[in-house]
Order: C-alpha cells, then structure tokens, then sequence
C-alpha cells in the first residue's frame, strides 16, 4: 500500500514537472519566435489604448486626445503581416512614447530557463556588449570600464561600429521607443549608456561574438568580443578571495558594514555620507535612488544629520545625479530635514478611480477581480470637484524634522534625476532652499504619473505595459510647462573628465564655498 502510494505520487510529480516545462518552453516560444496575427497584434493595440484611458491620469498632458487617436489608427493599419512580440513592440513602443510621460513604457518579457542546466548557463553567460560600461557623448560610444578579455580596449576608446553598423545609426534606432517627461529629451544619452546592451539586444540581436570597430591614436581596429563564462572565471579567482578573506578576518579593527545605507553597487553604496574637508565644514550626502530594498532611509539620514550637528556643518552637499526616483516616503523625509517650516509636500494625488490591473488578466487574477472588484489605487476618495484621489502621505500638512538643518545647501542634479529626486529637487526650489548645479532634470517639474505603477500584460504579444496611476505634483508649479527643474548653475563633467574621473560640478560647490569662506 505504501508502495503503491509512493509511486502514484512519484507518477504525479513528474506529470506536473513535464506540464511546467512543456508551459514554459509554450511560453518561451510565445515571446520569441512566435508570428502573432495581425487580427491578434490589432487587438493588442486596442487593449493598450484602452488601458491607458481606464488608468492613466495624464493621458492628453502633452498630446490631444484627436493626435492620440491618430497615432493609434495608423499603427493598426500598418500591421499587415504577422510580427514577433519584439517585432511589434519596435512598433508599439514609439506610439506609448508619444504620451510622453517618464513611467509609461512597455517591456518586454523575458523568456524563462526550461530546467535548472539552462538557468545556471544563462545566469553564467556574459555576453560581448555587457562586458564594457559606456559613457555617451556627442553621438559617440565611449567605452569607460573593459572587463572583457581584450585588454588593447581601454578606457576612453570609441566605439565606432558594431557588426558594421556605425553607432549613430545604432542610437537612433534603439531610442525611438524611449519614453520622456514633457518635452524634455535630454535624459536620452543617459538612457542609452546605462542600458546600452540590453537596448542592443532589443533591435538587433544578443549573439555569442560581435565584430566591434574601435578608433586607436592612429587608425581604426575591428576585433571580435565573445561571451566567457562567469563561473569559470570566479573559480580561477576563488584562491586570491580566499586570501582576502583570511587577511579580512585578522584585521584588529574591521570597517563596520552600516546595513542602513543598503548594498554596495560597483563597489560604492547606494546612499553615501562623509566630510569633504578635515574641517567637517562640508558634509556630503549621495542618494543614487530613493528605493532601496536593503537600505534603511530613516536610520541612514538620522545618522547623517546627527552627524552634520555635532560637527556644525556650515555648508551641505545633496547629490542625486542619476537618481531615477523611488518611494515618495523617503524624498519627503529628507525633504524635512531641509526646512524648518511645516510644509505640504504634493498636491493631491488625483487618479481615474477604480482602475484594477487583475481586469485584463487572465485565469486566477481576473477571477479575483470579479470577486473581489480589487483596484490598483488603494482607498479611494472623491474631491469636491468629483476628482478620484488616493491617501498618500504628503498632500496634507507635515511637519520638519525636529533635527533640521539651517545651514547652506547645495544640490546635484542632471538629466537622470527623476521621478522621486525631481519631485524633491522642484520643492526645494519653491521655497529657494538651495542653490542647484547640473543640468535640467530629467523628471518633470510640475508633475509626473506614479504612486501605484502596475505592468499589465497584453494578451496576445505578451508585452507588460507599466503606468503610473496618480498624477504626483508639488504644490508649487513652474511657469515653464512640461519641463524639469533647471540648475541655478548649468554646468557638465566633460568626456574627458569623466574619463579621469574628474567632478567638474562638485568642484565648482567647493571653489564657491572656499571663495564664500
């Protein structure tokens, strides 16, 4: 009996094991090389103006419904054959765009390891294209760190072709589906360096080898780059870790992990306080996004305020270049730190009200939304102007930390601040707290689309279409519509500095600090 009951479920173990694999490998197929119908693609194309009309709060900021409408109408009719979900969403994607708002884009999705073999050699592959970080400028391709195994590309090298096809042509085409706040375009060479490869992978193809054109001091060299094998490499290095470690552990006095400032990325932490002068007349904080998982933002600013007190700290440095933004909470919490008046944060956050994603979904979450009428918005609240609204902490009165600091400050922003760090950047601007060096945010001023941002999944393509679902915006609005917070001081590390690692605007706080000494 026992026999017999073991291997009947030994029988259904393996029966489910064969069903999820035969459902990925369906699955797999269906986003890579699968040829949607056009009447399939079409009604795609249906679903995604229509979920954007049933969630988005801004859908006609900068583009008329009539504009709109049109944009749709033609990519229908420009579907005459069947397409692959990338090849429809090099279609879709340009059309999304044209909202023109910073969280509305489209993914796509990724396909899935059949069996642990698979996943284990996928997640040990390094492809060519991701074995450099690049800097772009100026429409060229510059290569800023070379963990491939040729080592004649240094850093500083252009890039000129790859698999002969010249880069400014290569960035025009991987950018026509990029998404922007307003009017403001200038976040596109950030767009590009930072996700350079997989942009790549999206309108050509990520291939094991790649015919890379580099231009030397004297000419032009073309040489192959080909993937290597994470672990294989990780092995040869596992005897020098080891010894590392030994030496770590013998240390007498260990630098103390401060887990509050969450995980090291590139070696440097996401959120990162210090001294810039021996006389701690300088305190520096960095926030390179506002949403970090491992970190604890009360604790980690607690600290560096704490801090900046007991040194009486006369001038602050804020550096949120790069920040692409996060949770609401913790820009209104350093927000506090900064004034000593009490202060409303963001205007109401108005939505279209009972938006659920579970509504286009299939099986178990459409299930649930019929059951349960589950919106993406949370509680719902009506204006008197019968505007839908959602609770978020921030739109009515708070108070500044009790630990505030009065003395000068200054911020960093550039073209990839946004979301969270514009919101923070346009309200310090408001009320004229601090004095502004970079360049134009790449986040709208007045108003973007967040809170809840859900990625709803097209039936047919399988493409996951993320929006925002309030309208986020400070209280205080700029005459300039659709555009960023702009610098008190315009100013931009050069090519060259970035290449010898040279911060051309936090050179400039320090020169006008000692000069204000």
């Amino acid at each position: 009996m026992i026999k017999t009951l073991f291997y009947r479920n030994l029988v259904l173990i393996t029966m489910v094991c064969l069903m999820a694999c035969s459902s990925v490998k369906q699955q797999n197929f269906a986003i890579t090389e699968k040829k949607h119908s056009i009447t399939a693609l079409q009604q795609d194309v249906d679903l995604t103006y229509q979920i954007l009309k049933d969630g988005h709060p801004g859908l006609y900021w900068y583009i008329s419904k009539k504009q709109l409408d049109q944009k749709f109408d033609s990519l229908k009719k420009s579907i005459n054959q069947p397409l692959t979900t990338v090849q429809f969403y090099q279609k879709l994607a340009p059309v999304v765009a044209a909202i023109r708002c910073g969280h509305t884009t489209l993914r796509i999705p990724s396909a899935n390891p059949v069996d642990k073999l698979e996943k284990e050699a996928i997640k040990n592959k390094i492809y060519p294209l991701r074995q450099f970080s690049y800097a772009v400028a100026e429409e060229k391709l510059i290569v800023i760190n070379n963990k491939s195994k040729n080592k004649s590309i240094k850093t500083g090298t252009e890039i000129l072709e790859i698999d002969s096809r010249p880069v400014r042509d290569i960035f025009n085409i991987v950018s026509t589906g990029f998404s922007y706040d307003g009017y403001n375009v200038q976040p596109r060479n950030k767009r590009i360096e930072r996700s350079f490869p997989q942009l790549y992978k999206i309108y050509f193809e990520e291939k094991d080898s790649v015919l890379i054109k580099y231009k030397t001091d004297t000419n032009a060299v073309e040489t192959f780059i080909s993937f290597y094998d994470k672990k294989k490499d990780d092995a040869d290095k596992k005897k020098l870790d080891t010894a590392k470690k030994i030496v770590k552990a013998n240390t007498k006095n260990p630098v103390k992990n401060l887990k509050y400032r969450g995980n090291k990325v590139n070696n440097e932490y996401e959120l990162d306080f210090k001294f810039l002068d021996q006389s701690k007349d300088v305190a520096y904080i960095k926030i390179k996004s506002f949403s970090v998982p491992t970190a604890n933002f009360p604790a980690f600013y607690k600290q560096c305020f704490d801090s900046i007190a007991l040194a009486k700290s006369k001038n602050l440095v804020i550096d949120i270049r790069n920040n692409p933004g996060g949770t609401l909470s913790a820009s209104l919490a350093l927000f506090a730190y900064l004034t000593d008046k009490e202060f409303v944060y963001l205007s109401t956050p108005i939505n279209t009200g009972n938006f659920s994603a579970d509504k286009y979904a299939t099986g178990l979450k459409k299930l649930r939304y019929y059951l349960t009428s589950f919106n993406d918005n949370g509680n719902l609240y009506e204006d008197k102007e019968g505007h839908f609204f959602s609770f978020m902490k921030g739109y009515t009165a708070q108070k500044p930390n009790k630990n505030n600091y009065k003395g000068k400050v200054y911020v960093l922003i550039n073209e990839f601040s946004f979301s969270a760090s514009s919101l923070l950047s346009a309200n310090l601007k408001a009320i004229k707290r601090a004095t502004f060096v970079g360049t134009e945010t790449g986040g709208g001023a007045n108003q973007c689309t967040a809170g809840r941002i859900p990625v709803v999944t097209l039936k047919n393509s399988k493409l996951g279409l993320r929006l925002g679902l309030n309208r986020m915006a400070p209280v205080y609005q700029q005459e300039l519509y659709g555009r960023g917070v702009f610098p008190d001081v315009e100013i931009q590390s050069t090519l060259k500095d970035r290449i010898s690692n040279y911060d051309r605007e936090l050179q400039w706080i320090l020169t006008d600090i000692k000069g204000k000494g």
